[in-house]
């Protein structure tokens, strides 16, 4: 049985190429009225014929230059660059079609089909607000953002298309500078920045020596505590050097630095007093796969929570592309009296 270039339904005639509700729709998008039924695809041949400004085609490649075309116009309609190649495809192709124009020579035929440039179009409208304040560099604010935006954008089902995967990973990309802003709004200036530099095509590694980010790692409670540990294991001896896994309380520490290595370098200057060389380093990556069951259950935070589905979320952002790993490296000293 024969299925429709338009939806893929079943369709009884095997002599046409789209089911009736379809062919009135592309009728009624090519101006033609009053199609009642499916000889109507007839009309829409001869329009096209019409307009592409050809002679008169055989049935085959009639129908081959009407596919063509509508494929072509509904990928007009989305104004995304990535889609540019297809139209030149397409473009080529309806000039190369004439009387005796095979199918294998047409190079967009296998590339892009007319019902996938129909999901294409489709999918663009109904989220061409947000791809157009993408496009415009607007990122706030965070409320703009939907649930079926989010899923649509994350969606393995949809990532996997090739013809749609170029349209995702632009939203995905629109939603993570837009949290990003959000972090800024909220303080977590660390945390925007670390999230901003991946999302760059050569993320640079992140070196920190001084400033804001220092200041609230020495004041955080499971660092201060940490250090304090170490100190006491350490306390009989002269000099030591330790390196463990640390993770941290602090908001935006939090949401930037997930199990980071902590490097301290101890030498004793009296009887109570440490002089400690300072390093935590981290691999911004999402490659921990949380389960649900480990997000919602335990005393975990909102934030940790919250934290827990955007890491989930961003290994699909990372597979894509969109986001990619890069090291950071933050050193400092400190004293007895800045614990």
């Amino acid at each position: 049985m024969k299925r429709c270039l338009l939806c893929e339904r079943k369709i009884n005639n095997t002599k046409y190429n789209y089911g009736i509700g379809c062919l009135k729709n592309i009728c009624k998008s090519m101006d033609i009225d009053g199609i009642k039924n499916l000889n109507g695809e007839t009309e829409l041949d001869k329009r096209i014929i019409y307009l592409c400004n050809k002679e008169k085609l055989p049935k085959m490649q009639s129908s081959l230059l009407t596919n063509r075309y509508l494929t072509l116009k509904m990928l007009e309609e989305v104004k995304l660059n990535e889609y540019d190649k297809y139209k030149c495809l397409l473009k080529n192709d309806i000039n190369k079609i004439e009387k005796s124009t095979k199918t294998k020579k047409l190079e967009s035929y296998n590339l892009i089909t007319l019902k996938q440039a129909n999901e294409v179009n489709k999918q663009y409208k109904k989220y061409e607000s947000f791809i157009q304040k993408m496009l415009n560099g607007d990122y706030y604010p965070l409320e703009n953002i939907t649930f079926d935006l989010i899923r649509f954008s994350f969606s393995r089902y949809y990532n996997n298309k090739p013809y749609l995967n170029d349209m995702t990973q632009k939203l995905q990309y629109y939603i993570w500078e837009t949290l990003a802003n959000a972090f800024k709004i909220g303080g977590f200036s660390f945390s925007a920045n670390c999230l901003e530099n991946s999302l760059t095509k050569s993320p640079k590694d992140m070196v920190i020596t001084d400033g804001k980010t220092i200041n609230t790692i020495k004041k955080d409670k499971n660092f201060i505590n940490v250090i304090k540990n170490i100190i006491q294991e350490h306390e009989k001896e002269s000099a030591f050097n330790k390196k463990t896994i640390i993770s941290f309380n602090d908001g935006d520490l939090f949401l930037a630095l997930h199990d980071a290595t902590l490097k301290v370098n101890g030498k004793k200057e009296s009887d109570k007093t440490w002089k400690l060389n300072i390093e935590v380093l981290d691999t911004y990556d999402f490659t921990d796969y949380k389960e649900i069951h480990e997000i919602i259950s335990g005393n975990h935070s909102l934030l940790n929570r919250l934290g827990n589905v955007a890491n989930n979320i961003a290994m699909i952002s990372t597979s894509c592309n969109v986001m990619r790993e890069y090291n950071i490296r933050i050193m400092f000293d400190m004293n007895n009296k800045e614990i």
